[in-house]
């Protein structure tokens, strides 16, 4: 359930996210675009079929905000083959496509911003807490945060 509080709103909108344009005339309600804000797109560009079209909602949505902004952007990776096995058995369900990508090419999703340390990498490696049990599990969705110059 959304809510607001006198120290923020909560809002959703009900929209095709390869439409940005009624998404950020929707948001204008609830944000104020003179300020910096936060972009989320966390395992959704998987189903924009078209790499192109997927990177230009990103640039389209990105250049609605502020400098000082920021995107944070996770997807699947094509790293392994058992990710990429269970992928076509999914596609075989007649479930939503999602379409899995490289690396290089989640990379692509923040070119012209200033990517943080550590970049692209498994979501699972992002500035992992340290644990006595070593490092975190490689996983294959790849994701990182960068800001807006």
């Amino acid at each position: 359930m959304l809510t607001s509080t006198p120290e923020g709103a909560c809002d959703y909108i009900d929209a095709d996210v390869r439409d940005p344009a009624p998404i950020l005339a929707a948001a204008e309600g609830t944000l104020d675009f003179t300020r910096p804000a936060a972009l989320m797109l966390l395992g959704i560009l998987g189903h924009i079929s078209d790499y192109d079209q997927a990177r230009s909602v990103v640039r389209h949505l990105m250049d609605a905000l502020p400098p000082g902004s920021f995107l944070t952007l996770s997807d699947g990776a094509n790293t392994s083959q058992a990710r990429e096995e269970a992928h076509r058995r999914y596609a075989g369900t007649g479930a939503v496509p999602y379409i899995l990508r490289s690396p290089e090419q989640i990379m692509g999703f923040f070119d012209g911003l200033d990517l943080l340390e550590p970049g692209v990498v498994p979501v699972s490696r992002w500035r992992p807490d340290p644990s006595p049990f070593g490092p975190p599990a490689h996983v294959d969705t790849f994701g990182g945060v960068a800001r807006k110059r």
